[in-house]
């Protein structure tokens, strides 16, 4: 017994002694500036003791008494060893680190050290695009990394965002890249129902850019080929937020701002209006006053109708409305988001909840978000880590008719005459009897065209590390969209006065399953720690599921109910489904020696539902190298060259977006005048189709300079062959078009960007980035005819997607004498009319004389950005553009036409007269119904597309630290931002960035009655506690 307890006493003392020995360091890290540096590794030298900073760069770690140093790291920051012995309180000032090599970079299926990749790889911080006054991310990345280039569809909120890396690659089965978020391929492509134009709804608008802690963007075949067949278009990976080994932070975001139109188009006013028509009808029937018409006022009455009035030379007299004042608004924007995160060694966490209202500037246009998002970790052992991730998100997009749509609000309020009153005396709309064009107050106030998506992304993981260099991982994953659209038109509309009120509803449902196990491993092979070698091979499954069901009624007993039910006549109902899947293998293996010289290689073989018996597998490879030439002895320690490195890939990837069995010959159920149900051949099979097929090559080169300046070039040329699309039949066959693999498109170019920390002097910095793209497009190969697409594209071998097809305008006809003496046009062609150029030599001008005339694809894109800081004060501007694209003006071919009742620009007020014979071919004679087809397309219409577009500014104030404290807040950030404040362009439309025809690639650069996009100003407040 006294052994034993000798034993104790002897243990006990024991214990207390090496707790003797033990001390704690507590301290804070901050950056140049004097600012906190937040989740900054803390190591003990010499062991595996650690810990990370806390939001207001304090920490507090125990060391055994022999540790004479501490380590401390953080991104973007130099590593700093500082000496602790004898003390216990230290500050740390770290020091900027512009040299990027040991930033960890997610890749696909994993992560990789910058230094070590092989591939082409753009990195955006999560924090470059939060606090902006956008849906979704895509939005935000616009001009941020070279080779990508991003542009609106339309200025309505949450609408469409058009996305292309290095180009675009195919005719019909998609441009868009893929996007995985946290792991998971989530849905981008639009699945709305009812049409609103050329408008679509975003699914990339539920995801909320605050969430974002990184976006990586994979751009050549060596980064991407590991998604083989989706990878065409490149992809881009989204990390969301986690939790860290701290206590509990809680941060609060608050956005307000109001938006405005940046430009707007002067109409005539109402008297300028009817002189305009009355001018046009005259210089057309002229020729009948006196008789039988006595003046022109009996003309125009016995044209129009005398009942109408509106055209008679004193009818506007204190009329003039200018529509786009009335459509066009200041709206509000509001955006909220609170994120608590945190954790231990065990359990780490971020949940978040956010609010977005961002109304339109167009009126009864809008959009609401709320989101929530939960982010777990927990490592339930030391070899034994499981995860989780919930994404919620509702919105509700309140929509409107417009966009290549004459009847929507934008389009009524330029094409609707400036002598229309917008009310009667009697509170009713003001309508042009003789005009299809609608009030556009009605089109805006009195249909309800409303959108509810709910979307849940999520996912749950478990990894075990086997060995220190080897791991496991299992994921499951679920993106799911369900989207509610509904509209009604009253009997107060045109489209609901014939029917007593129509009603549409539609019910989608989208979703996709993915489950895949990858096994990694990562280990220096030889005993001088030489050679290392990482792998991973892995499989994955993922099935993607649709279904619809829709329902329409009319006839409804008043404007109030307008549930489908209320409808007395059913006018129809429909349903539909489909499903796809997908079954992939895939590896991949980089070799480093000395970190010096790297090797890589991939390989994943995909299995789709979508193709033919005959090509239902592909395989999909990379090749790359590269070599750190800053490593070598010759440039080690050199003062200019701080990163010198080259590398280079080959690959290929696929392109399986284009419908579910498009490879089947399909039947469908239909009737007979009978109405007895059957079946009935709807599509020819193709067993031989095929996936797209990319090859990529890429050449690149890193230069680092005084670890201050980072130059990236990249060369490359990537070739698609295999083009999917639908290839018209002869009427004999009875079918329209066949499923086919009918050509190539080539996209070569130059990529360069250069990061920059120019000025660091005491208090203050200046940092300047800047991307720039060169990319050439080509159609190289076309199975069957050119073909026309949209209203003026052109689709034909040896020219770009996207190119525009028509006349040349030769100039304007000045007398009676040029009109003989040139090619026949029309017989009632007339002095001001437009002359078009013959090509052919003949005696008429015919469509043999079309020619291309020049196409959308801009030669060169980028954006720049000077961010300046001092003390706790910093200025930011960032500027995108884009520079020798053409746009093809549609609108003008409307609303500058002159041959019609159609609302006018101001500019006809230039148009060719007997006493004003101007040469400008924009503006030829007004004669109704446009015998001479001046508003046939031609170069008339055809503009430059080039623009500079300051696209935000930002001034921004830090609270000091000293306040702070006593407020216990770990930082606060007061802003106010601009977005949009100011374009420079020639282009006269109402704005040169977006496009009529969406993702349609083939009728890029067409501008029809488009929403603008929105200037924005707004303050925000950021504080963390």
């Amino acid at each position: 017994m006294r052994k034993l307890l000798l034993l104790l006493v002897c243990a006990l003392l024991t214990v207390g002694q090496l707790w003797a020995q033990n001390r704690t360091i507590k301290g804070t890290v901050l950056d140049e500036n004097g600012k906190p540096v937040e989740k900054a590794s803390i190591l003990a030298k010499g062991t595996k003791i650690g810990t990370s900073t806390e939001s207001d760069g304090t920490f507090s770690l125990a060391v055994p008494a022999n540790v004479k140093a501490l380590i401390i790291t953080s991104l973007n920051f130099a590593r700093k060893e500082v000496n602790i012995e004898g003390a216990t309180l230290i500050n740390v000032k770290l020091e900027p680190s512009n040299s990027k090599l040991d930033e960890v970079v997610v890749v696909a299926y994993g992560t990789q050290k910058r230094k070590e990749l092989t591939g082409s790889v753009a990195t955006i911080s999560g924090s470059s695009i939060q606090d902006l006054p956008v849906a979704g991310p895509d939005q935000a990345i616009q001009g941020q990394a070279s080779g990508v280039q991003v542009s609106s569809q339309s200025g309505t909120p949450g609408g469409g965002i058009s996305i292309r890396i290095r180009g675009v690659s195919s005719l019909s089965a998609g441009n868009q890249p893929l996007w995985v978020v946290d792991g998971v391929p989530v849905i981008t492509n639009n699945l709305q129902t009812i049409g609103v134009g050329g408008q679509g709804l975003n699914p990339l608008s539920d995801l909320n850019p605050d969430d974002i802690q990184s976006i990586e963007i994979l751009k050549d075949a060596a980064a991407a080929s590991l998604y083989g067949s989706r990878a065409n278009n490149g992809v881009v990976l989204v990390t969301t937020k986690r939790g860290a080994n701290q206590k509990t932070k809680i941060s609060f975001s608050s956005q307000n701002g109001i938006q405005s139109v940046w430009k707007k188009i002067q109409p005539l006013t109402g008297p300028q209006y009817i002189g305009l028509v009355r001018e046009e009808v005259f210089n057309r029937y002229g020729n009948l006053i006196p008789n039988p018409f006595p003046n022109l006022d009996a003309l125009v009455n016995g044209l129009f109708g005398s009942g109408n009035g509106l055209l008679i030379a004193d009818s506007a007299k204190g009329v003039s409305t200018n529509w786009q004042d009335l459509v066009f608004r200041n709206a509000p924007i509001q955006n909220y988001e609170l994120s608590a995160s945190g954790g231990n060694e065990k359990t780490k966490f971020y949940f978040s909840g956010g609010y977005l209202n961002q109304q339109g500037t167009l009126i009864g246009s809008g959009y609401e978000r709320y989101n929530l998002r939960m982010n777990l970790e927990n490592k339930i052992s030391n070899n034994f880590t499981i995860g989780g991730v919930i994404a919620l998100s509702r919105s509700q997009n309140n929509r409107l008719v417009n966009d290549n749509s004459i009847y929507g609000v934008l389009s009524t309020a330029v094409l609707l005459g400036s002598n229309t009153p917008a009310y009667n005396a009697d509170g009713s709309y003001g309508r042009d009897r003789n005009s299809s064009i609608d009030n556009p107050l009605a089109v805006a106030y009195e249909p309800t065209i409303k959108a509810i998506t709910n979307t849940l992304n999520a996912n749950t993981y478990g990894e075990w590390k086997i060995k220190p260099w080897l791991t496991f991982k299992s994921t499951f994953g679920v993106n799911s969209v369900n989207l509610r659209e509904s509209r009604f038109y009253p009997t107060t509309t045109n489209s609901g006065r014939g029917t007593n009120g129509n009603g549409y509803q539609a019910n989608t449902n989208y979703y996709t399953l993915l489950w895949n196990d990858v096994l990694t491993f990562r280990k220096k092979i030889d005993r001088a720690g030489n050679h290392e070698l990482s792998a991973l091979i892995g499989n994955e499954v993922q099935t993607f599921n649709y279904e619809t069901i829709n329902a329409s009624a009319t006839n409804f007993p008043g404007n109030t109910i307008t549930q489908l039910d209320a409808g007395a006549v059913k006018s129809g109902a429909g349903s539909s489904a489909t499903s796809n899947a997908l079954v992939s293998f895939f590896s991949k293996a980089d070799y480093s020696f000395k970190g010096k010289y790297l090797l890589g290689a991939s390989f994943r073989r995909d299995g789709s539902s979508n193709f033919g018996a005959n090509n239902r597998y592909g395989n999909f490879y990379s090749i790359s190298g590269g070599w750190n030439i800053s490593e070598e002895k010759f440039l080690q320690n050199n003062r200019i060259i701080s990163n010198l490195k080259l590398r280079g890939s080959y690959g290929t990837t696929g392109n399986r977006n284009f419908g579910d069995f498009a490879a089947l010959a399909l039947v469908s159920p239909g009737f007979n005048i009978n109405q007895l149900p059957g079946l009935a051949p709807r599509q020819l099979g193709n067993p031989s189709l095929s996936w797209e097929n990319r090859k990529a090559a890429d050449i690149g080169l890193e230069l680092g300079l005084f670890n201050r300046v980072n130059i990236t070039v990249d060369v490359y040329k990537n070739i698609t062959d295999d083009l999917l699309f639908n290839l018209p039949l002869p009427l004999n066959s009875g079918f329209t078009s066949i499923a086919s693999n009918i050509g190539q498109i080539t996209n070569k170019g130059i990529e360069l960007s250069v990061n920059a920390n120019v000025v660091k002097i005491n208090n203050f910095s200046w940092d300047f980035n800047a991307n720039i793209t060169w990319n050439n497009n080509r159609v190289t190969k076309l199975s069957g005819q050119p073909f026309a697409a949209g209203f003026t594209s052109w689709v034909q071998e040896g020219y770009a997607l996207g190119s525009f097809r028509g006349y040349i305008v030769d100039k304007v006809f000045q007398s009676k004498s040029e009109i003989s003496g040139a090619p026949f046009q029309s017989s009632l062609t007339s002095p001001g009319d437009l002359k078009f150029k013959s090509l052919t030599g003949g005696s008429a001008i015919t469509g043999a004389d079309q020619t291309i005339l020049g196409n959308a694809q801009p030669l060169y894109f980028g954006g720049f950005s000077n961010i300046f800081k001092y003390k706790n004060f910093e200025f930011s501007v960032f500027a995108q553009y884009q520079v020798g694209n053409l746009i093809y003006n549609n609108t003008r071919a409307f609303a500058e036409g002159m041959n019609s009742i159609f609302g006018q620009f101001a500019t006809t007020l230039n148009r060719w007269t007997p006493s004003n014979p101007t040469t400008d071919i924009r503006y030829p004679r007004a004669v109704f119904g446009d015998p001479n087809n001046n508003r046939r397309t031609s170069t008339r219409f055809l503009e430059d597309g080039s623009y500079l577009r300051l696209k935000t500014v930002t001034i921004a104030y830090y609270l000091p630290q000293s306040i702070l404290r006593r407020l216990t807040i770990s930082s606060m950030r007061f802003y106010i931002q601009g977005q949009n404040l100011a374009t420079f362009t020639k282009y006269s439309g109402f704005d040169p960035e977006i496009s009529t025809f969406g993702e349609t690639t083939t009728a890029a650069g067409t501008d029809f009655l488009t929403v603008p996009q929105a200037r924005t100003v707004s303050i925000g407040l950021n504080v963390t506690f």
